[in-house]
């Protein structure tokens, strides 16, 4: 047989083997694109599938969160204005008591000299705290005798941030929650600012007043504080989970005619899971919240879901 015959029948066998694997290989897997298929005789469905969350408006804020410490709004140390022995103390610790209540009573007798007992009253209105003395015990004036509380009103003592510290004024709100109380807040409002930065922890010392006429709150609780910095009603609002970082900007996508349209907002506020915007979208737009890190402006997307 010559050369190139030899040839010819080579290349035809190869190509029948090619062949014959090629409508296997369709055979096999024609179901399966098939089933990739709208329906007979049309394009394959190359959308996107994503998930949207309708553009709302509504009420954001913004907030400073720090800890602190709920201290009385007023704490004294009662001292006796003789020297003597302790004779009767009529009250307490956790007692009421007004200013002018007699708390204890110091006889200041010697051999041979009698004295009528000196009273001890408190100071101010509030709660004994602790009594620092016992009967008959001898005292001066130097010694404190009792530890009275007022609680009416208590105060949250917050470290600002130095960073921070142009944002916080007197009279913001303030909301704030404690382990003791989880479902309960309580309101109340930047009353003192310390003058000076502590030079060694770099932070300002804030104090929360608020009305505590239930002693709800105690001296020595631990507290969490959202300082209101400012506050907007009727925002433009959307999920924060649509923003997206395209070539180092922040940037949104939205869905129109099934499109997918890349849009640049003016962000404003942060709360929690929610960004307000100042431009570039409007209430009723549809935001791609899942699904858009791969898109860009024109692919087609398809909406499977769509969060409130």
């Amino acid at each position: 047989m010559k050369k190139w015959l030899k040839k010819v029948l080579i290349i035809l066998v190869i190509l029948g083997a090619v062949g014959g694997l090629g409508s296997t290989a369709y055979n096999r897997y024609r179901d399966k694109i098939a089933m990739f298929k709208k329906g007979k005789g049309e394009e394959l469905d190359l959308s996107t599938p994503v998930a949207v969350s309708k553009v709302t408006s509504g009420s954001i804020r913004e907030s400073l969160v720090l800890n602190g410490d709920v201290v009385p709004n007023a704490e004294v140390n009662i001292f006796s204005t003789v020297p003597g022995k302790v004779k009767d103390t009529p009250v307490q610790e956790g007692d009421s008591v007004n200013k002018g209540t007699i708390l204890a009573y110091i006889d200041r007798s010697e051999a041979g000299l009698t004295f009528a007992p000196t009273p001890v009253s408190s100071t101010i209105d509030g709660i004994v705290k602790e009594i620092l003395v016992e009967d008959g015990a001898y005292v001066t004036p130097q010694v404190p005798l009792f530890q009275i509380i007022n609680m009416d009103y208590v105060e949250v003592v917050l470290r600002v941030p130095e960073k921070d510290i142009y944002r916080v004024r007197k009279g913001l709100g303030a909301e704030v929650s404690v382990v003791s109380y989880p479902n309960k807040t309580f309101f109340g409002k930047v009353d003192r600012l310390s003058p000076v930065v502590d030079p060694v922890s770099r932070t300002l010392e804030t104090r929360i007043r608020i009305n505590n006429r239930n002693h709800t709150l105690k001296p020595g609780m631990f507290g969490e504080v959202h300082v209101i910095i400012r506050k907007k009603n009727d925002a433009v609002i959307i999920p924060f989970s649509a923003v997206i970082n395209r070539d180092g900007k922040d940037v949104v996508f939205i869905v129109r005619e099934e499109k997918a349209v890349q849009v640049d907002p003016e962000f404003d506020i942060r709360e929690g899971n929610i960004i307000s915007v100042v431009s570039g979208l409007e209430p009723g737009d549809r935001v791609i919240i899942i699904g858009q890190h791969n898109l860009n402006t024109g692919d087609s997307v398809k909406v499977t879901e769509e969060i409130e």
